[in-house]
């Protein structure tokens, strides 16, 4: 897999993501923009399925044709076909999807094997996970690639998006915490927000711009999954709040969007909700927008709640274990924590707090300023170099 680079040329990266692109997801988000990073220092190459376009300084090898069902045999199609593709010639191969290949690894989401056995509290129970597992080739193909993903010895280099998230793969496949590093979602703060200057656009003219009222408090809400990102929850909690409360609803595909749509017709919530689709550009939403509300069942490090405290919009977001990254913004105080995102008597109570009082609005956005400097994608991007380099180092000594 590795190869020693001539003197005098940069070493060659390669980088898998099944869909290399800013707009697919938090994931997809997350492995463009590290790759972004790196390309200057390295040669990077990226093996895909799909990408949105191209980027300066980084080669993108595209799959071509694919299957996207049954998905757990497309994951092993690309893990073949990426296996061949990197086998020789690369010092680094940076997977970021399920693969048995690459020295290193970063995983997004909770294993597959903690959290079919996480909630198995008696010998019955374990029972069932092993039959449900034993007759479903999708279980079965998706846990087999999972550990053969783990394994390694020091020569692989394992990558959390969250502290909470390393401890949970340590303890799920003993993974050596020598081996095992955290490295967060970052943001782009030049230019992002109004950090340190002021936004390009005016708060009326970003509401005019997608179609929103002037007037009233606008809560916004981002997600490509928007039941796992806590909408039916958010929506329950409209009719508590004042009638000038309205909500954005940004991302979900179309087909997501004209079922909420149905949903929000029969709460009577039709003229309090907006939903824009996928934005090819989120920042004049951040602009609009009083708060976030981020009531997710399940994430890891939304970089979408970073977005928002770099654009100085106060954040409402799920504690743990709902959101991996929670006990870092918790500790910060940077954001109104929910206990309980499934209460929407809990999530009009923080929105409420938020905008009566503009006090305790501006101590969180203070807070969470602060907070959102320590993720800058600059920073992340020079560890990450630095983690590839060490890498590379020992393969040398090694020979």
């Amino acid at each position: 897999m590795t190869s020693q680079t001539p003197a005098g040329r940069k070493p060659k990266v390669a980088i898998l993501s099944r869909s290399f692109s800013k707009s697919a997801g938090g994931a997809e988000n997350y492995a463009v923009n590290l790759a972004e990073q790196v390309a200057g220092e390295f040669e990077v190459h990226v093996f895909c399925e799909r990408s949105d376009g191209s980027h300066p300084g980084i080669c993108i090898h595209r799959m071509g044709r694919t299957i996207k069902r049954p998905r757990w045999i497309a994951l092993w199609l690309f893990a073949w076909w990426s296996w061949r593709q990197t086998r020789q010639g690369f010092a680094i191969v940076h997977s970021h999807e399920n693969t048995w290949h690459g020295n290193v690894q970063t995983a997004h989401v909770r294993p597959m094997r903690y959290s079919l056995f996480a909630s198995t509290d008696n010998p019955f129970s374990k029972a069932m996970v092993y039959l449900k597992i034993f007759t479903s080739p999708r279980l079965l193909a998706h846990l087999w690639l999972e550990s053969l993903r783990f394994r390694g010895g020091d020569k692989r280099l394992v990558l959390a998006v969250a502290p909470a998230l390393g401890d949970i793969i340590a303890s799920t496949y003993a993974v050596d915490t020598n081996r095992l590093r955290v490295v967060p979602p970052g943001i782009h703060l030049a230019g992002a927000s109004d950090v340190g200057g002021s936004p390009a656009l005016s708060k009326v003219d970003a509401r005019k711009a997608l179609g929103l009222p002037v007037e009233g408090w606008l809560l916004l809400l981002v997600g490509h999954n928007l039941e796992k990102k806590g909408l039916a929850a958010v929506l329950r909690s409209l009719p508590l709040l004042p009638a000038d409360v309205f909500l954005l609803v940004v991302g979900g595909g179309a087909e997501q969007a004209d079922t909420w749509r149905m949903r929000c017709a029969q709460l009577g919530l039709d003229r309090r909700v907006v939903f824009s689709g996928s934005l090819p550009d989120a920042a004049p939403a951040f602009v609009a927008a009083d708060c976030l509300v981020h009531a997710t069942l399940d994430d890891m490090f939304p970089l979408v709640v970073l977005e928002a405290m770099a654009a100085s919009v106060p954040v409402v977001l799920s504690v743990a274990p709902y959101c991996l990254a929670a006990p870092l913004v918790q500790q910060a105080s940077a954001a109104w924590m929910l206990q309980d995102p499934y209460s929407e008597q809990q999530i009009a109570h923080a929105v409420g707090a938020l905008r009566a009082d503009p006090g305790l609005r501006q101590a969180q956005i203070t807070r969470a300023t602060e907070f959102v400097q320590k993720y800058a994608w600059l920073q992340i991007g020079m560890q990450q170099a630095q983690w590839y380099r060490s890498l590379i180092t020992a393969e040398g000594t090694h020979r």
